[in-house]
């Protein structure tokens, strides 16, 4: 049973069925559990957990090609979201496109439940900004 208290008012008290109390010791821990076998809903591609922050890195000789299999492993992937009663933060989620011949690439559409995600230029991933040509000077700009 779970109930909210705030300001000397006190709300119904509601059953919970699932979830754990935030900032418990046992946390951690049972959420790593849970989240055990998420890299096995997009097998073969790269994944990276850390925590709560989940970053999949897909590569492709093509465009288009890309676009297909990015779109795919999302939609793996919010499959074993949803089927583990959690979902994705669109508001928070990105994409970058790094090329080794430094061209210009053209628009990739990438979607999670037909919600497009945005694609940028840089983001910061566990304190660190990469940006989509793998240089440093937005990283050292920032912390400068």
């Amino acid at each position: 049973m779970q109930y909210t208290f705030v300001n000397s008012h006190t709300s119904s008290k509601l059953p919970v069925s699932c979830g754990v109390p935030q900032g418990s010791v046992l946390g951690p821990l049972l959420f790593l559990f849970y989240i055990n076998d998420l890299p096995n809903s997009v097998p073969g591609e790269k994944k990276l957990l850390f925590a709560d922050d989940t970053n999949l890195f897909v590569c492709s000789k093509t465009i288009n090609e890309l676009e297909s299999k990015d779109n795919f492993y999302l939609l793996r992937l919010d499959n074993w979201l949803k089927a583990n009663k959690l979902n994705s933060n669109i508001d928070k989620t990105c994409y970058s496109v790094f090329s080794p011949n430094k061209i210009s690439v053209p628009t990739v559409t990438i979607k999670v439940n037909d919600m497009k995600i945005k694609c940028v230029k840089e983001c910061k991933y566990l304190g660190i900004i990469i940006d989509d040509e793998l240089k440093w000077t937005p990283h050292i700009d920032n912390v400068l």
